[in-house]
């Protein structure tokens, strides 16, 4: 499964599993406890479920960030083409 992967991708997927695993966690407890006592105070943790995606997008986009600046910085480009020819443009 992790044959021939980068540690970039396997960090990848590693979060990916956590914030997962977390997320349906968390959600499955908050629908747990308004189902069985609807007046109970369930912002503290719908709070703390915001705050886990928000701080683990920012570390996957950050990820990606540094990968795809790590590729820019050797040379290739975004804008280059993949045969190396001037588009002209």
């Amino acid at each position: 499964m992790f044959k021939g992967r980068s540690v970039i991708e396997i960090m990848v997927l590693a979060f990916t599993f956590v914030v997962a695993v977390s997320i349906m966690g968390l959600a499955v407890m908050i629908i747990i406890v308004e189902s069985r006592n609807p007046e109970a105070d369930t912002g503290l943790i719908a709070n703390t479920l915001m705050s886990l995606i928000s701080g683990i997008l920012g570390a996957l986009l950050g990820l990606i960030a540094g990968k795809s600046s790590s590729v820019a910085g050797s040379g290739d480009s975004l804008h280059d083409r993949p045969d190396k020819t001037d588009d002209g443009l």
